[in-house]
């Protein structure tokens, strides 16, 4: 897929910057994987790390977050495997550490939102309820007035919607300054949303464009860097009101005629039972083990069959 098909000089820029049409050798990234694997299990540190050894996961966005934006904008339907291994990967690294801020979380309840996996969402939240019980959220000015983005207000307002318990979302609001371009949503949220002009949905895709660190590398420059061009927020969004059986808009900024706003395919196809990367991770934080690719797979063939479809 070629730049120049795109009129808009910022979608443009992101497919240059982001190289969506670079393919990725999976063999390559393998060897980053486990070069990181190693360094965390090495000697004495498999013992020290083991609590934490989750966030090997998030060390080679080649294997997660990177490859599914980069099959997506090629056309190739295994993008949706490799967006559920990345929300996977994103809530089990969470897990083994903690984000000082509130933003951080907003980018991994979007993956998990938009493959549907609503396990994780809960998962995230139960840490993020401890997380927002330390201290530094009591005593410490820089936690207290902290800035906070619109889309995670509205990641919290979305999955509020959807009924799911979220232990967070009051106490989120009291930070930051509220929903800002998002206001909108959530105040006409019971209309048919078909009645809004057209220019509100332009400028929530101008918003987004502005916010995937194309523009600069300011906090306010990167709200949506981990999504790239994928309008995830504005997806989640229709998805949660179609779920609910409300109105859904025709959007028709150009953002939405490239292939990162297509909706994702669910079931996608990917089973964490059968993905030699997590299983290698998994595996060794519950039997304090270091294993290799090879043992692993052995493992899955002997569990599963030998014709089972592994993913690397």
């Amino acid at each position: 897929m070629q730049v120049n098909q795109y009129s808009h000089k910022l979608i443009q820029k992101a497919i240059r910057r982001y190289k969506y049409n670079d393919y990725i050798n999976q063999d390559e990234t393998n060897e980053d994987f486990l070069h990181r694997y190693a360094f965390f299990t090495k000697g004495k540190k498999i013992k020290n790390n083991l609590s934490n050894l989750y966030i090997v996961l998030n060390g080679t966005p080649n294997c997660n977050h990177i490859a599914a934006k980069n099959l997506l904008f090629q056309g190739n339907d295994d993008c949706w495997k490799f967006f559920e291994r990345t929300a996977q990967f994103f809530a089990y690294s969470y897990t083994g550490g903690s984000f000082p801020f509130i933003d951080p979380i907003a980018p991994l309840l979007n993956y998990a939102l938009y493959v549907e996996r609503i396990d994780l969402i809960e998962l995230l939240l139960e840490k993020a309820a401890d997380d927002l019980e330390r201290d530094e959220y009591k005593n410490n000015k820089e936690y207290i007035k902290q800035k906070v983005y619109p889309s995670t207000y509205l990641i919290h307002f979305l999955i509020e919607k959807l009924g799911i318990p979220n232990p967070v979302k009051d106490k989120v609001m009291q930070y930051g300054d509220g929903l800002g371009i998002y206001e909108r949503i959530v105040a006409d949220w019971d209309n048919h949303f078909n009645d809004i002009e057209e220019e509100y949905w332009d400028s929530l895709c101008e918003y987004h464009l502005n916010g995937i660190g194309v523009t600069g590398t300011k906090w306010k420059d990167e709200e949506f860097i981990y999504f790239g061009l994928v309008p995830m927020e504005l997806i989640n969004l229709f998805k949660v009101r179609q779920k609910l059986g409300l109105s859904v808009p025709v959007i028709k900024h150009e953002l939405f005629s490239t292939p990162m706003a297509k909706y994702p395919t669910i079931p996608t196809g990917y089973n964490s039972d059968l993905d030699v990367k997590f299983q290698l991770v998994e595996r060794t934080k519950k039997e304090a083990k270091i294993y290799t690719f090879e043992e692993i797979v052995e493992q899955l063939k002997k569990e599963h069959g030998e014709d089972a479809e592994l993913f690397y």
